[in-house]
């Protein structure tokens, strides 16, 4: 990357401007991607190569490629695969020796000959190998995730299958009515219940259908004495007040035959105090339930998750609890997948501390246990982890094939979005601190930190806005224009979009709980349409453009208000361009991008037919904007 003072004027591509400057087109390049990894290895002991496109006029000629072998680092020489009018492209082979392979690039470009290209970034010195490429055996989640469009839905909150009058559960603090806002921050919080059900959200399929909503997510659907049902009875049925078993069934019928999938939400790391395993477990100290939790002092002096007692956590030292949780034929697990239910995968809550108590960190063993009896039975399923920090390490197992992708996307774009004026305070659990509003390198920066993981399981993973535990995007950033940025970002980066129920309509919240409002199905004037529209049209956008599911990400530029980047594939280049404020024009060079001579840019979001030459592709704006053009080439 290349840093340029604040009032240096670059005539070419930008006028003088007072903020620091990035330019990243000059470096070399590699991802995991199709483009630069064609032939993935499939078994231990197979051979593949890597590709670098390096830029012309750098002054780079020598390349090499670092692996690991057995712990041990091993250097060879890349040759020169092909040359193009604006880049050379390097090619070297490696051997897949372990599941997981480390490899970096060494060139001589920089002041002293001496740098490193890894999954974070350019180094001019030795660095550790945290920041380097993978290359996995993992098999990645099955074909149809990675072109899927996801929808989050807490069942409670998005709509009542009938007007009929709701019998409420005795532990609940029934809505007086369905638009009245949340109760959060006090003891009402998990009680306040609404009565939304699952023949509720089968009969609005249509309208999911229609935005082009093809993954649906459910948060729990067993039993439970909240309104968020994480605290499970029992994990044996559905929760009546849904509409128990059949209604689920109907559900995932339904929304089968329209081709979306459904996936559900488990707690393997905890159940709730009342559940039938634990009342067991206090009950008799030598039965097999005993053995599936913490207990300190039998049988009232035991783990819990963060200590919240109505949660007890999970020990999966136990043989018992893992057949009884994962491996036996009514597990839990294995059950739901099945028919009747045919649910098409499982997130898994705090998929992160899982096994995980003390000395006892049990985690990558668990989380390939649940994805080898997935695969066994239902090899078309997909297993995502909930992971709200660096899930780097976890995500090398073959467990997960993906995970809730807050720390290498929605953290960073929220630095980079959240209102200069934005009320909240408290950064994730650091209450004295206010959100932080962090130039567009270091959303770059922040979201390379975490691009280490194998390509398969990176795009695999969730890219969210917000969800049911965050606040509202339209609160974090104050405007429904910044939503806009935020929303094409989370479309044209590489992962699965997950949309939560109603950011589609503007809806706000300043915590998780404040955010969990009922969907105003009766009020349509209070929909943000634009805000819609920008979905609709962008969920389309990702449908039609493979190079916005699987093709590699490229950064170009950031100023502290703008970034720039392409996605590539061997079929197309699509460039993107976000702004949170107004900047004036940054002029891209064909030679950025490949571009030749005749080759012209046409906006593809928001559409424009007319074409802007490659060579002379202006971006500007006068304040909060996105847009995406893709690279035609001429004759």
């Amino acid at each position: 990357m290349r840093t340029i003072s604040a009032r240096w004027k670059i005539s070419f591509w930008c006028e003088s401007w007072d903020t620091q400057m990035v330019t990243y087109w000059q470096d070399p390049f590699h991802d995991g991607s199709p483009r630069y990894l064609p032939d993935p290895p499939r078994e231990l002991g197979d051979r593949f190569d890597v590709l670098l496109r390096v830029p012309r006029g750098e002054g780079i000629d020598q390349v090499w490629c670092r692996q690991v072998i057995d712990g041990e680092p091993f250097t060879v020489s890349a040759r020169l695969d092909r040359s193009e009018p604006h880049a050379d492209w390097y090619r070297a082979s490696l051997v897949q020796h372990q599941p997981m392979v480390n490899y970096r690039f060494l060139t001589n470009a920089g002041p002293n000959e001496y740098r490193w290209t890894t999954a974070i970034g350019q180094v001019d010195h030795d660095p550790p190998d945290t920041g380097d490429f993978r290359s996995s055996l993992h098999p990645g989640a099955p074909d149809w995730v990675y072109g899927s469009t996801g929808y989050q839905i807490f069942p409670d909150r998005f709509a009542r299958g009938s007007d009929e009058p709701i019998d409420f559960p005795d532990w609940s603090r029934p809505a007086t009515n369905w638009g009245e806002p949340p109760a959060w921050g006090n003891e009402d919080e998990p009680l306040h219940y609404f009565g939304g059900d699952l023949l509720g959200i089968e009969q609005r399929l249509d309208y999911l259908s229609n935005l082009g909503i093809d993954l649906l997510y459910l948060t729990p659907v067993f039993q439970a004495p909240s309104n968020h049902r994480y605290n499970a009875d029992s994990f044996e049925y559905v929760d009546p007040l849904l509409g128990g078993d059949s209604a689920l069934v109907s559900l995932v019928e339904s929304a089968h035959r329209r081709g979306i999938r459904v996936i559900g939400d488990i707690t393997t790391n905890h159940t709730g105090s009342d559940h039938d395993w634990f009342q067991e477990a206090q009950r008799d100290a030598h039965s097999d339930e005993a053995s599936y939790y913490y207990f300190n002092d039998h049988p009232d002096d035991y783990v819990a998750w963060l200590g919240v007692s109505s949660l007890p956590k999970l020990d999966y030292r136990s043989a018992a609890l893992r057949q009884r949780m994962i491996t036996s034929p009514d597990s839990p697990i294995r059950r739901y997948l099945a028919e009747p239910f045919g649910l098409d995968g499982w997130r898994v809550d705090v998929a992160n501390m899982t096994g995980r108590q003390g000395n006892v960190d049990l985690n990558a063993e668990i989380a390939d246990l649940i994805q080898r009896t997935m695969l066994e039975e239902f090899p078309n399923t997909y297993l995502v982890g909930e992971h709200f920090h660096d899930f780097t390490e976890d995500v090398r197992s073959t467990g997960w094939q993906g995970v809730m992708n807050y720390a290498g996307f929605s953290v960073p774009l929220w630095q980079w979005l959240s209102s200069p004026t934005n009320p909240m305070r408290g950064w994730l659990g650091v209450e004295e601190l206010s959100w932080p509003r962090l130039p567009g390198s270091q959303l770059i920066a922040g979201m390379r930190s975490f691009s280490t993981i194998p390509w398969q399981q990176r795009c695999a993973s969730l890219l969210m806005i917000d969800s049911h535990d965050t606040p509202r995007i339209r609160s974090i950033t104050g405007a429904s224009d910044l939503v806009g940025v935020a929303t094409t970002a989370m479309f044209t980066m590489p992962g699965v979009p997950m949309l939560w129920m109603g950011t589609e309509l503007g809806l706000e919240g300043v915590k998780g709980e404040d955010g969990r409002r009922t969907m105003p199905w009766q009020r349509p004037e209070t929909w943000q349409r634009s805000t819609l529209t920008a979905f609709e049209e962008l969920i389309k956008l990702r449908r039609e453009h493979s190079a916005l599911r699987d093709g590699s990400l490229r950064w170009l530029y950031a100023d502290s208000h703008r970034v720039v980047y392409l996605r590539e594939s061997n079929e197309e280049t699509l460039l993107v361009f976000l702004a949170r404020a107004p900047g004036p024009p940054i002029g891209i060079p064909a030679t950025a991008v490949g571009a030749g001579p005749s080759d012209e840019w046409q906006r593809i979001y928001p559409f424009s037919g007319a074409g802007q030459q490659a060579s002379m592709l202006d971006l500007s704006n006068d304040g909060p904007m996105s847009a995406v053009y893709v690279l035609r080439q001429m004759a």
